[in-house]
Parts: C-alpha cells; sequence; structure tokens
C-alpha cells in the first residue's frame, strides 16, 4: 500500500511487484503530477495507467472531469479499478486497450497525460504521440514525462505532431513535455 500527495491532493494506493513503480509514486510521475497540478480539464486520458498512479490523482483532483485510464496489461487495469474503487473515484474508466482502438473514435479529450513504457521500444512510443494529436479537443494538450536522456527523440516526435513542444518541468533525470 502506498499514499503519495502532491499539491494538497492525497490518493492511497495498493501496487503490485509486477508493474512500474511498486513502492511508491515514482519520481517522473510526481514531476508530471506538480506540472499539471493547475490544469482545467474536463475530459482526459492518461494513456498507460500502470496501477494508476496519475489517473487516480488526476481524478480526485477534478471530480466533475471524465478520466479515462488506460492499458495493455490485465493487471494494470484490474489494479487501477481496485484503487479507484479505494478511494472513491466514481469519475474514472479504466480500459484494457494496447492504444486508442477500443475507445469511441469520437472521444476527445483536453488532457493526455502519459509516463509512458519507454522500455517497449520507440515506436511505442512514438505511436502514442502520433495518435494522441488526433484524440485531442482543439486547444488541448499531451503531457509526457520521460528520462532526460530520452528528451531528444521524444521532443522530435511531439514536434512533428504537435508543431509546438515546451519543457515545463525538469529534475536532474527527468523532463516533462507538452504538445499542444
Amino acid at each position: 500500500m502506498v499514499e503519495y500527495a502532491v499539491d494538497g491532493t492525497t490518493i492511497v494506493a495498493e501496487t503490485r511487484s509486477d508493474l512500474f513503480s511498486p513502492k511508491d509514486l515514482d519520481k517522473g510521475s510526481r514531476l508530471l503530477l506538480e506540472a499539471v497540478a493547475k490544469e482545467n480539464y474536463t475530459s482526459l486520458l492518461d494513456w498507460g495507467c500502470g496501477w494508476g498512479a496519475l489517473s487516480l490523482w488526476l481524478a480526485e483532483r477534478r471530480p466533475k472531469a471524465q478520466v479515462i485510464a488506460l492499458d495493455s496489461d490485465m493487471g494494470a487495469v484490474k489494479q487501477t479499478i481496485a484503487n479507484a474503487e479505494r478511494n472513491r473515484l466514481k469519475n474514472i474508466e479504466v480500459v484494457a486497450s494496447p492504444g486508442y482502438e477500443d475507445i469511441d473514435p469520437a472521444l476527445k479529450f483536453n488532457l493526455i497525460v502519459s509516463n509512458p513504457p519507454t522500455h517497449r521500444g520507440r515506436e511505442v512510443v512514438e505511436s502514442m504521440i502520433t495518435e494522441s494529436a488526433k484524440r485531442l479537443n482543439k486547444g488541448g494538450k499531451l503531457v509526457i514525462v520521460v528520462e532526460a536522456r530520452l528528451k531528444p527523440w521524444v521532443d522530435r516526435a511531439l514536434k512533428e505532431n504537435f508543431g509546438r513542444v515546451k519543457t515545463i518541468k525538469r529534475s536532474p533525470k527527468h523532463a516533462v513535455l507538452i504538445g499542444e
């Protein structure tokens, strides 16, 4: 069981040893949450939700927002569902899918966030960026956190799909980038 608080919003969650960051909220995800703490959104997607670290916090933060947590790993999906129930979050839907194919194509988002599974390869992350650009409402944003060493190629992929990219927060090991 982990408890984490960012900018006054606290989540209690159970993790799994076979999922990313099983002992606590990882530093990259914390940096991303700090970066989006003041964002106003009514529809949000967390791509690659894992045990729900980002989506749970973002659903708690904006109870009237529609939040979708997406992951291809059934263990992650089950854990996020259990954690949403544990935190009594009614505004979160968890979808088992490797990408957007199992989400209504008409559904668009104000904000898409991801701490992507970079270990699965460049193609996976670049595909997520390309598909995310098509799923944003006008004025919507994709916010992604990656290890600082991966920033150059993620920055290029964001520029190719969004035209405009900014680094909105960084630490010695991570960078939070936004495509809008």
